[in-house]
């Protein structure tokens, strides 16, 4: 299977419609009823397809609530959702997201998979043949028998394919397995940066399924040249628009630097802080506003000590976790999306959000992100730590109200023409297509 380059132009999106007419598709994703990125994108992509094609869409997600573990059916256009709850304990899944970043003995780790064990030669005379032997272990915040809830829905419904969203943990493996032996296709969409295909438990997992695609096609590890599919990303663009935008009050008092993401350290918080110190000693006029909620309070404490030793204090403002709408509105009100995250992003949904906001931004070439914005043309990418070009680009578009203009019309048409929801049902409808008929 040939990698969709998404850094070129999408072809025109097909006007055929009904590609997936029929079909029951089953879906696997450590996803909640409401929350990030993966819920929105599956949400997204959900009610693309429904809408297309007159077909079943079986979603098997997550809930903390015992409660709440009754399947419900929504309706898509002439299709229909059905939601498959499973528990997981609360504190697993809070676990998951404080998360400490690896220490140099796991990147060590992770260096020698990339370069020993997944590098093409040592990957085909020996590491596949590991792999098929391997058992994946149990993570913590995986719920129980996944593979028998699929064996189950396996046997009421007439199961096309099964799609998963979330891979790396035993409840994948359970999944895939199930699928093997009844016979139906199964294929991964890895949401993350590609470099983390290159570990024990996804090599596993790829040699289980039937195809392998991603949100972005930087970084594909070399064992899977010619396997991997790029179905990037995909917004509402009709929702995201600046004539739907409400103003946000107060007002901002100066031109608005936004960071919506998880206050964490990996997020680029404390570089958006440091590269501020410097703006602030140029004498520019700006605000910095972070939205996201805090994942850990600890870094919170010290970003917050790095405010006022910057002296900034009067110039951050925390707004919270946003919704979608709120998300928009502050878009519509900031001057510049600063993103310098460190986080090895898949394609980053604020990127593509901001610039059909008509919002430049400012980021961290590291991950996918530089699939999602045209340097120089709608934003710019920085090398990874360079807080001065941070500072330096930050100041450039904040001195320059008519350079944004200029970068915002050409990131709203770079979304339209790359990152539309009607594209990218057409990308998952063609992979689709291509696994159940290989």
């Amino acid at each position: 299977m040939q990698v969709i380059d998404s850094n070129k132009a999408d072809a025109p999106v097909s006007a055929h419609r009904g590609r997936l007419d029929g079909w029951t598709i089953v879906r696997f994703a450590h996803a909640y009823e409401s929350g990030g990125g993966l819920e929105q994108y599956l949400a997204d992509l959900n009610q693309a397809l429904g809408q297309r094609n007159r077909m079943t869409l079986i979603q098997m997600q997550m809930t903390t609530d015992r409660s709440r573990l009754a399947e419900s059916t929504e309706e898509l256009g002439e299709s229909q959702l059905v939601k498959i709850p499973m528990w997981v304990p609360a504190e697993s899944k809070n676990a998951s997201i404080n998360a400490k970043e690896p220490g140099l003995l796991e990147k060590c780790k992770t260096s020698f998979r990339k370069r020993i064990l997944f590098a093409p030669v040592i990957y085909r005379s020996l590491t596949r043949e590991k792999l098929k032997r391997w058992q994946v272990p149990r993570r913590s915040g995986e719920p129980e028998g996944a593979g028998a809830k699929l064996r189950e829905l396996l046997a009421r419904y007439r199961v096309k394919l099964v799609v998963l969203h979330s891979t790396g943990g035993a409840d994948a493996s359970e999944i895939l397995d199930v699928a093997k032996q009844a016979g139906v296709p199964s294929v991964i969409v890895h949401h993350f940066a590609n470099d983390r295909l290159a570990s024990m438990a996804l090599g596993r997992q790829i040699l289980q399924a039937t195809a392998i695609g991603g949100v972005c096609g930087v970084d594909v590890p070399p064992f899977l040249s010619g396997q991997f599919s790029n179905l990037a990303d995909g917004i509402d663009i009709d929702f995201f628009s600046r004539k739907k935008a409400k103003p946000v009050t107060p007002a901002p008092s100066a031109p608005v630097l936004f960071l919506p993401a998880r206050i964490t350290a990996t997020k680029g918080q404390l570089d958006l802080v440091r590269a501020g110190g410097e703006l602030l000693r140029q004498g520019l006029q700006f605000q910095i506003v972070f939205a996201g909620r805090v994942d850990s309070d600890e870094f919170l404490a010290r970003l917050q000590k790095e405010i006022v030793a910057a002296g900034l204090r009067e110039r951050v403002s925390f707004v919270g976790q946003l919704n979608a709408e709120g998300l928009r509105d502050w878009y519509a009100a900031a001057s510049v999306l600063a993103f310098p995250t460190h986080h090895h992003e898949g394609l980053p949904r604020i990127l593509l959000e901001a610039q059909a906001m008509g919002l430049p931004p400012v980021v961290h070439d590291i991950g996918g992100t530089s699939e999602g914005i045209d340097h120089g043309k709608t934003g710019y990418l920085v090398p990874v730590g360079d807080r001065s070009a941070v500072a330096q680009y930050l100041g450039k578009l904040l001195r320059n109200a008519e350079l944004r203009r200029q970068f915002g019309e050409a990131g709203r048409q770079l979304v339209e023409q790359k990152f539309s929801l009607p594209s990218l049902a057409e990308r998952h409808e063609t992979f689709y297509l291509k696994a159940v008929n290989s």
